[in-house]
């Protein structure tokens, strides 16, 4: 079996260092990029400066909130505790997702959860131990479970012989998703149910597809214990501040990594997409005709697929950019693959983007 990948966490001046590296990246790539007029290429440069100025923002919100509560006995270790889980919500931001389109929908969402989370670190009552509790249990709750998103994005090798299954059988994304979705009981469109019903069918798929075993080594558990989809889902009956929303993007991009990750992309795919939008973009229905004419095959040739491959895992280190990203991607994992995408009226591109986890790796002198 495949090793499993490197790990790499940064902290609060080294995740400002890897945020204004990869915005380097970017606005160069950026430059390589004919938009249709001066306003679009505005727009996307500004969207790459404002993912870094928002990583810089969340960490300065963070270390005000300890300064601000240094002489509470009580409020000052979840400051500490929530500093902490945004940096491991940053460092899955910025190396997991190299679309920085879609990080962008990312932040927004990390925003608001952590706004949540000082409202409630704010209103919470110090004299009753068993809130005290209870608030610092759920924010470590929410901290392991990023951790533990990292460590499943990064080691696809753990779920091959699945996803190679998968492919063979030639089940669809929507038909996978409704088949667990049946499994736990919960009837209807999958678009109708609460996000963390959402949450729990995607995990449930995670599991049987055998990645949950890269999490064993790092909670010291034994060879022959084996971990459920309950262990990457948040508690039941406990207040999430707005979490599920940020999860759902994490929890989408390994969902589709296991569905998708034995259907071989070709270069030959990546620079038909990069000619198709290489002047002015193009509308996401061309380059989804462009990509199947590549001699796509099977579930590989849909608009489905093109655009989760384009969103997340790239073709061939090329990725769909649009301010439409986050539209795009909610309403394919929202939906569990079953909402139609819109093919036209919306402009994209296509180029390459950094690597964010190599860059960390560099940072941290891995």
């Amino acid at each position: 079996m495949a090793s499993s990948a490197v790990i790499v966490f940064l902290k609060d001046e080294r995740l400002r260092q890897l945020a204004q590296l990869i915005r380097n990246h970017e606005v160069n790539n950026l430059y390589h990029i004919t938009f249709q007029n001066l306003g679009d290429q505005l727009e996307y440069l500004r969207m790459s400066n404002n993912n870094m100025t928002t990583v810089n923002t969340l960490l300065d919100n963070c270390n005000a909130i300890v300064i601000r509560y240094k002489d509470d006995a009580v409020r000052r270790p979840i400051a500490e505790q929530i500093l902490a889980y945004t940096e491991h919500c940053l460092n899955n931001a910025l190396q997991l997702i190299r679309n920085y389109t879609l990080r962008r929908s990312y932040l927004d969402k990390m925003t608001d959860h952590q706004l949540q989370l000082f409202q409630a670190l704010e209103e919470l009552d110090t004299s009753s131990g068993d809130a005290v509790l209870d608030f610092t249990e759920s924010i470590q709750e929410h901290d392991r479970l990023v951790m533990s998103y990292m460590r499943l994005n990064l080691n696809s090798h753990a779920s091959a012989e699945f996803s190679r299954y998968l492919r063979n059988v030639g089940i669809g994304f929507d038909e996978l998703v409704r088949s667990y979705q049946s499994r736990l009981g919960y009837t209807g469109r999958f678009e109708d149910l609460e996000i963390e019903q959402k949450l729990e069918v995607y995990a449930a798929i995670i599991e049987a597809s055998g990645r949950l075993s890269v999490l064993l080594p790092e909670q010291g558990k034994g060879d022959d214990t084996v971990l459920k989809a309950s262990s990457i889902t948040y508690r039941e009956k406990k207040p999430n501040y707005g979490s599920a929303a940020m999860f759902l993007i994490d929890v989408g991009q390994i969902i589709w990594d296991v569905y998708s990750s034995d259907h071989p992309i070709t270069t030959a795919t990546r620079e038909a997409l990069v000619l198709a939008a290489e002047t002015g973009g193009a509308a996401l229905g061309k380059l989804v005709g462009v990509a199947i004419a590549t001699q796509l095959t099977g579930q590989a040739a849909t608009t489905l697929f093109v655009t989760a491959v384009g969103l997340i895992g790239g073709f061939v280190g090329g990725f769909i950019l649009g301010a439409v990203a986050g539209f795009l991607f909610d309403r394919i994992f929202s939906s569990g693959g079953q909402a139609v995408l819109p093919t036209d009226g919306f402009i994209v591109y296509v180029a390459t983007m950094p690597n964010g986890h190599d860059l960390a790796k560099q940072i941290a002198h891995i």
